[in-house]
């Protein structure tokens, strides 16, 4: 009897609709897919998010230029070099030689004026050390960039300076006012020196507002001011007044900082 029994709850086991059986291969192919597709998007979607921060660069040096254009039409003047601009009760006066010196005095005062004469968003001191947000605007690129102006003068460093690394940039454009984006070298403050793009970004960026190359027109590129030594490198060589320079297409960090001609 309890054999019978036992070979009843046997023959019912096997007939069970839940028995254990493994995936298929369809199955496992459909899985792979699937996770495929997930990877896929969240990689597309980093690369369309990096290239609107791209996009934004391009928009922010337009609307800056725009908002210096529009400063110079209005007072006779630029921005931060402005000398009559506590007159107007928009900020500290400049000394009116029409070059941004100091990055500490009238290279700050360029985004107090322009902010105080409702010239471009935001609200900038004018006085503090360049910090992020407080003297300085942040970029929309994001990660700590910010955008910064100076004179770029053949001679040492110093404050009336604006370098590309441990070398000066002149020739060219030498005794010109430039509008950089770059990160501070102390986090959200210090020397702009520290770069945050790849070769092929500002090479892309060359491209779409100059000529592609790195050291003339428009725009220029350089290596990062507080590593230049380390073997990464944006170009293979700063723009100095002995020769030019060219993107290191070799190099895949994040090794370049840049630099806009605003009064082209």
């Amino acid at each position: 009897m309890f054999a019978n029994l036992k070979d009843q709850r046997q023959k019912t086991k096997d007939k069970s609709p839940i028995a254990e059986k493994g995936f298929t291969l369809i199955e496992l192919s459909i899985v792979i897919v699937i996770i495929g597709l997930i990877v896929a998007g969240v990689v597309g979607g980093q690369a369309l998010v990096r290239q609107s921060k791209i996009r934004a660069i391009i928009s922010e040096y337009k609307e800056v230029k725009i908002a210096m254009n529009t400063f110079k039409l209005e007072y006779n003047a630029i921005p931060g070099d402005f000398n009559r601009a506590a007159a107007y009760g928009i900020g500290t006066s400049g000394n009116g030689d029409k070059r941004i010196i100091n990055g500490a005095t009238e290279a700050l005062y360029f985004w107090n004026h322009l902010t105080n004469a409702n010239l471009y968003p935001g609200s900038y001191d004018g006085t503090t050390s360049i910090t992020l947000g407080v003297s300085v605007p942040a970029s929309n690129f994001g990660n700590n960039v910010v955008m910064h102006v100076g004179l770029v003068q053949e001679g040492g460093p110093g404050g009336n300076n604006m370098q590309l690394s441990t070398n000066d940039l002149f020739g060219e454009i030498n005794d010109t006012n430039l509008l950089t984006f770059g990160k501070p070298n102390n986090g959200i403050s210090g020397t702009v020196g520290t770069s945050f793009l790849k070769v092929s970004e500002a090479h892309g960026i060359d491209n779409k507002v100059d000529d592609g190359i790195a050291d003339s027109g428009l725009m220029y590129s350089a290596n990062d001011g507080d590593t230049n030594n380390d073997g990464n490198r944006c170009v293979d060589n700063n723009v100095t007044s002995n020769g030019g320079a060219s993107y290191d297409f070799d190099e895949t960090g994040e090794t370049c900082r840049i630099f806009f001609n605003i009064y082209k």
